[in-house]
């Protein structure tokens, strides 16, 4: 039986998938030969998932001149158990396109779609005639878990002035605090003063940009941001528990972790002494050494700047309303929001209210990425501060800058939602279920929104542009393709994550996994684009990377030839058209073929396609954390509680009335609905509630039960609670409740819960937070 040899630069088949049999202990089943065309997820899938493996003939490229096509007619493809070769799932190959040639793959090919198969286990696939298989995957809710821990853990590495050393490190990976020295990060001078020592500010921590020890003020944004972002649509996805100091002390490990930017980036701000940030932290020249501890080089910041001061209250802002959501970080979370209304006012002055930006601040002497931001990039980082402010603080000065400049602004200026201003995206999104928020500017946003489905989304899906179902036009496979490619996801999941287009919920969030899935090496190198993802399943991942630390000829080179290779999790750069360095045959390869796996500097400038970086990783982390959110089966409404004990249905019912405080109620709103036309919009202000009263109060049994829905476009926090009288200490303690975020969710509540009142005189759901929410309410029924 023959093995299938890949080009040296593209990495070989595997004859047994042996890392597996290894952690195992014992013999397990498996294919003979493992072919390098069955191209799937090579980590799994989730049980609920699209699951579509592709069988690639290839006619283009390095690898064209190898070929299986795949066994076809009477024998099936299989899914086998990978413990004892029994199959579990058969069915045909699907020809693609009728044979045609994917331009940029530059492969023919097969689908397989195997999704029928749900029940969580081990698997591989296996072609009968051919006598090939798949190396393992695994169905499980928990199949993305270690994978998303090794994404996150490579934070922790990128950590400046911060040991790596066990339990925290991986043996592997230690390093001692770097650039702790004299005229270090501790007593970094002026780019403009180097021999002044007046000149010397406290600027230690935060994390190393990319593959470069540098430290950028404007290039975190997008990772701060996108690290957020993924907490609040899946705060659940990221524990307390994964390895870092900070683990164990209560506050999720994504949330430690952006504070140490967090408070970097205050020493940025404190530095200036004006409330603006300073641009920039780094070397001025190219003359780094392996671990970052050894490096002993000076180290230079570039002045305030007003790309740096508005990409800083972007960044306070958004993460001053997450961390005073978290009950132990409410204090942190507010002098983050005062930072940022501190920087918004500087910024407001020193761009003359918005209209003059500063563009030319980095004049390249620190070394070697260019920090600053054109005049719309900075109005973005505007718009994101507004938003955020507006969410934290309730100020009209806020509203009122998004409502009056966000039609000026991408993406609602180009009208183009595409994969390179994810985070503006959300926060318009967001905004536009904010109360007190005008609603023909929300309507606009969503409608713009509603408008993308020609953008890398449901018309290329259905049109079966991609042979890997994962679509990118030509124009984005350049420098930084695996970020683009992450947010398109992204931005497929923004769809059903804010309730556009529901219908169609289930194809955007396929579309959406299909990108991760071609991330986890379904796709035409059968590449996993994660380094050292060996020991988390992957037959086939990076083995190296570009990197200061894990550099070409170091211990942590190579994954598989070096003593320790580079660590797992970290996602390369990704596929480039324009490379411009020395390698030749990476130009000439189909699109989704132009990599290569190695991490050699100048001239061959491997960084243009296998350096991390980390906003690619934020996208990337993002992305899987969405994909783990747990899809709720669509419940049909609760029937009608009878006569008299409906409260609202399309309408408050005649015999309640609206006592809210703090609050107000639309009940005839149409944008955001469960069930029949309307459901209730609930615009709180902090700590206000929707109370509704009955004139005479209707008798209680202890079965009486509560029973509503409700939406929030963030996890949101209510205290329920019902009194049979009007005066407040009438009032039955009640329960809290959490709603998740950008889904209906029936609320049950029975008499226990609510303190077995006798009578239900008025019920109040209020808002337990100190910022304003916008909470949607539909079929509120008391049942007996």
């Amino acid at each position: 039986m023959p093995t299938f040899q890949m080009p040296a630069a593209l990495g070989s088949s595997l004859t047994l998938a042996a890392c597996w049999c290894a952690l195992s202990g014992a013999a397990l089943a498996a294919p003979v030969t493992l072919s390098p065309f069955i191209k799937l997820d090579q980590f799994g899938y989730l049980p609920g998932m699209r699951k579509v493996a592709v069988i690639a003939d290839p006619q283009a490229g390095a690898n064209a001149s190898q070929r299986l096509p795949p066994g076809t007619g009477t024998a099936p493809y299989q899914v086998r158990r990978w413990a004892d070769d029994v199959v579990v799932f058969s069915g045909p190959v699907q020809l693609w396109n009728g044979g045609a040639t994917h331009a940029q793959s530059g492969d023919r090919g097969w689908s397989f779609d195997f999704s029928g198969l749900q029940a969580s286990g081990s698997y591989y696939l296996y072609d009968p005639v051919q006598r090939v298989g798949s190396g393992r995957f695994e169905i499980s809710e928990q199949v993305y878990a270690p994978v998303l821990r090794h994404a996150m853990r490579t934070y922790f590495y990128q950590r400046l002035g911060h040991a790596k050393v066990p339990p925290y490190a991986d043996p592997r990976w230690t390093d001692a605090s770097s650039y702790d020295g004299a005229g270090q990060d501790r007593f970094a001078r002026s780019r403009w003063a180097k021999n002044d020592a007046a000149t010397a500010r406290d600027l230690h921590g935060g994390w190393m940009d990319a593959g470069d020890t540098n430290k950028y003020t404007t290039l975190a944004q997008s990772a701060v941001l996108q690290l957020l972002d993924a907490y609040r649509f899946h705060p659940q996805a990221f524990g307390d528990d994964f390895g870092i100091p900070e683990s164990g002390n209560g506050v999720s490990d994504l949330l430690d972790e952006v504070r140490w930017e967090l408070d970097f980036l205050q020493r940025m701000q404190d530095a200036t002494g004006t409330h603006g940030l300073l641009l920039k932290v780094g070397t001025d020249n190219h003359n780094g050494t392996s671990p970052p501890s050894a490096d002993t080089r000076a180290r230079y910041y570039l002045p305030e700047c007003t790309s740096a001061t508005l990409a800083g209250s972007a960044m306070f802002a958004a993460a001053g309303v997450v961390y005073q959501s978290v009950p132990s970080q409410r204090a942190y979370g507010s002098a983050l929001t005062a930072r940022a209304e501190a920087a918004w006012a500087r910024a407001q002055h020193t761009t003359a209210d918005f209209s003059a930006f500063e563009t030319a601040c980095d004049d390249g002497d620190i070394k070697a990425g260019d920090a600053d931001v054109d005049a719309a990039g900075q109005r973005q980082s505007a718009l994101l501060a507004a938003i955020y402010l507006y969410e934290a603080t309730g100020k009209s000065t806020y509203r009122d800058f998004v409502e009056s400049q966000y039609t000026r602004i991408a993406p609602t200026s180009s009208t183009w939602w595409g994969p390179y201003n994810q985070p503006v995206q959300v926060a318009l999104l967001r905004y536009a279920s904010m109360g007190g928020v005008s609603d023909s500017v929300a309507q606009a946003i969503r409608a713009q929104k509603a408008g993308q489905n020609s953008v890398m989304s449901v018309q290329d899906d259905q049109a079966g542009t991609d042979l890997y179902r994962a679509h990118v036009p030509d124009a984005q496979y350049h420098w930084g393709h695996n970020a683009v490619r992450a947010n398109v996801g992204n931005l497929n999941l923004d769809f059903p994550g804010f309730g556009i287009h529901s219908d169609n919920a289930a194809q955007y969030r396929a579309i959406a996994h299909q990108h991760l899935h071609w991330l986890h090496g379904a796709n035409p190198l059968g590449l996993v684009m994660l380094s050292n993802m060996s020991g988390a399943g992957a037959e086939k991942s990076l083995q190296e990377i570009y990197h200061t630390w894990f550099d070409h000829g170091t211990v942590w080179d190579n994954a598989q030839t070096s003593p320790s290779g580079p660590p797992p999790g970290y996602v390369s750069g990704g596929p480039h058209r324009s490379y411009t360095g020395t390698v030749a045959g990476i130009n000439n390869q189909p699109l989704q073929k132009a990599y290569k796996d190695w991490n050699t500097g100048w001239p061959e400038n491997s960084w243009e396609l296998t350096e991390p970086a980390i906003y690619t990783q934020a996208a990337y982390v993002q992305l899987l954390a969405r994909s783990t959110l747990p899809v709720v089966a669509a419940q049909q409404p609760p029937p009608s509680a009878g006569p008299g004990l409906v409260l609202y249905d399309d309408a408050l019912a005649s015999d309640w009335e609206d006592w809210s405080w703090g609050a107000q109620p639309d009940f005839a709103h149409t944008a955001t609905v469960k069930v029949g036309r309307y459901a209730a919009r609930v615009d709180f202000k902090p700590w206000g509630g929707l109370s509704l009263r009955h004139a005479s109060g209707m008798a209680a049994t202890p079965a009486t039960r509560l029973d509503f829905w409700a939406y929030a476009a963030q996890a949101t926090e209510l205290r329920v609670s019902v009194q049979a009288q009007d005066g407040a200490a009438s009032a039955a303690p009640g329960t809290r409740v959490t709603l998740p975020a950008q889904q209906w969710t029936n609320v049950v509540l029975s008499g226990e819960q609510l303190g077995q009142p006798a009578l239900f005189k008025r019920i109040n759901i209020q808002l337990n937070h100190a910022n304003g929410r916008t909470v949607y309410f539909d079929q509120i029924q008391i049942t007996p």
